[in-house]
C-alpha cells in the first residue's frame, strides 16, 4: 500500500495546503543535515536514481552537472535495474524508503558501485540496502508529496554541486522559493477559478524545465484525478495537437529561449480555442517567477506555484487532494496490486 494514509480532514485546508506551506521550513532542515554529511564517498561518475516526484527532484537537482565536464546520468529506478546499470556512486532517493524499484536497484548493484540512500526515515529498506544513508528527518504528511520533492531536490543540488565542484548559494536558492510560497497563492486561486471545465491538461518544458513539466503533469493527476501528461515542448506538436479543444489546458514553461516557439504554440491554440497558460510568457493567463542566476535553478522558483495550482483546482472540483482516490476501494485494491503492504 502507499504509505500510511494522511490524517483525513473533510474540509480545506487539506494536508497537501500545510505541506506547501512549510517547504521553506523542509529545505532548511534538509540543508542542515546535508551540511552535516560528509560527501567523500562521491566517485568520479555519479549517477541519480528514484521514482515518481523522489526521481523528479533528484533530477532536477542534479541538473547543474550539465554545466561541468563531470560524468554523471539520472535514470528511473526500473530502468536503471533492468536496462541501464550505473558506475561509480549511486545515489537513490525515495521519501518513504521503501519503494520497491529504487530498493532493488539498489541491491542489486551494491557490491559494484558506491550507494548512498536519501530518505526521510531510519531504518527503512532504502536505508538498510545502501552503504551509506542521509535521512532528512522532516516528512512530508500528504500523498502529493509536495514539501519532499523540494527537501530531495536540495538535497540532490547539494551532492551534485559537492560532485562537480560547483559553487552556488543555496540562501539565495532558498530564498527565491520562500518568496513564491509566501506571494504565489492569490494569484492562483484567481487562474483556477477559470479552469473548472478542463479535462486534459499538457505541460511543455524544454532543456531543465522538461522534468519540471512532467513533475507538474504527476501533482495535477495525484491531486485533481484529471489527465495530465508532461511533454517535451516541440514533441507536443507531433500528435498531440490532435487531441486538444476547448476542454483542454496547454501549460507552457518559457525560460527564455522557448520565447518564440511559446509564442507560436500559444497563437495556434488560439485556432482550437484551447486555454492556454505561461509561465514567464503571454498566454490566456500568465505566471511570472522570479530571475535565477542559473537556468538549472528555474524549476525550484516554478513548482511552487505549480503546486497551488493543482491544489485549488482540486478544491474548485471539490477533491480531497491528500489521498490519490484512495477513498475509493477499487483504487486501494490496485494500489495494494502494484505496490505491495510496505513496498511503497
Amino acid at each position: 500500500m502507499t504509505d500510511d494514509l494522511p490524517e483525513h480532514r473533510d474540509k480545506p485546508p487539506y494536508v497537501m495546503y500545510d505541506m506547501i506551506k512549510e517547504i521553506p521550513k523542509g529545505i532548511q532542515a534538509t540543508m542542515s543535515v546535508l551540511q552535516k554529511t560528509d560527501l567523500n564517498f562521491l566517485s568520479d561518475e555519479l549517477y541519480f536514481t528514484g521514482n515518481g516526484t523522489a526521481f523528479h527532484s533528484a533530477a532536477i537537482g542534479a541538473q547543474v552537472l550539465c554545466e561541468t565536464d563531470k560524468k554523471w546520468k539520472s535514470i528511473q529506478a526500473y530502468e536503471m535495474e533492468h536496462f541501464y546499470p550505473p558506475r561509480g556512486t549511486l545515489a537513490a532517493f525515495s521519501h518513504t524508503g521503501k519503494t520497491k524499484s529504487t530498493v532493488d536497484a539498489v541491491k542489486k548493484y551494491r557490491d559494484q558501485v558506491r550507494t548512498v540512500a536519501i530518505t526521510h526515515f531510519e531504518e527503512t529498506p532504502l536505508a538498510k540496502a545502501a552503504e551509506n544513508s542521509i535521512i532528512i528527518n522532516s516528512p512530508d504528511l500528504s500523498l502529493c508529496n509536495t514539501k519532499a520533492f523540494f527537501d530531495n531536490a536540495f538535497a540532490s543540488l547539494e551532492i551534485a554541486s559537492a560532485f562537480g565542484g560547483i559553487e552556488y548559494d543555496w540562501k539565495e536558492l532558498y530564498s527565491i522559493v520562500e518568496r513564491q510560497v509566501n506571494s504565489s497563492e492569490k494569484e492562483i486561486v484567481e487562474i483556477s477559478k477559470n479552469l473548472r471545465d478542463v479535462k486534459d491538461v499538457f505541460v511543455l518544458g524544454s532543456g531543465p524545465n522538461l522534468i519540471a513539466a512532467r513533475e507538474t503533469a504527476q501533482k495535477l493527476k495525484e491531486a485533481t484525478h484529471l489527465h495530465a501528461e508532461g511533454i517535451e515542448l516541440e514533441e507536443f506538436n507531433h500528435g498531440c495537437t490532435s487531441v486538444i479543444d476547448k476542454n483542454s489546458l496547454v501549460i507552457i514553461i518559457d525560460s527564455g529561449v522557448d520565447k518564440k516557439r511559446a509564442s507560436e504554440i500559444v497563437t495556434a491554440c488560439e485556432y482550437t480555442d484551447t486555454r492556454t497558460l505561461v509561465v514567464n510568457g503571454e498566454g490566456s493567463y500568465s505566471l511570472e517567477t522570479d530571475e535565477v542566476p542559473v537556468a538549472a535553478y528555474f524549476p525550484f522558483a516554478y513548482m511552487v506555484k505549480m503546486y497551488y495550482l493543482a491544489y485549488y483546482m482540486a478544491l474548485d472540483r471539490r477533491i480531497n487532494p491528500d489521498y490519490l482516490r484512495f477513498e475509493d476501494k477499487r483504487y486501494r485494491d490496485f494500489d495494494n496490486v502494484v505496490f505491495p503492504p510496505g513496498a511503497h
